[in-house]
């Protein structure tokens, strides 16, 4: 998730309301996950671009076919999956 480019669209939270939500400042933020607490804002601030692995016990939350969909339906691509075994980007891939 790139919270620099998210521009509050609510595509993601609408398409995949069990794994992202808008927070209080109007940005995508994960319900789920190392990067989210129980009230589902961010525990560690992450954003930029992913270039490689995440550090061990890093890994993000399970795809789901709503996440997937959630990441194709972003307008600005602040979203994107990676390989979970080598990082290498699945989508967006253009």
């Amino acid at each position: 998730m790139n919270r620099d480019r998210c521009i509050g669209s609510a595509m993601c939270a609408n398409t995949a309301p069990g794994s992202l939500t808008l927070g209080a400042d109007g940005l995508a933020r994960p319900l789920n996950g190392p990067f989210a607490d129980a009230d589902g804002d961010l525990a560690a601030e992450f954003s930029g671009e992913f270039s490689g692995h995440l550090p061990e016990g890093l890994a993000g939350e399970h795809l789901t076919p709503e996440l997937a969909d959630a990441v194709d339906f972003c307008p600005v691509e602040a979203l994107a999956l990676y390989a979970a075994h080598d990082g290498r980007p699945i989508s967006p891939t253009g």
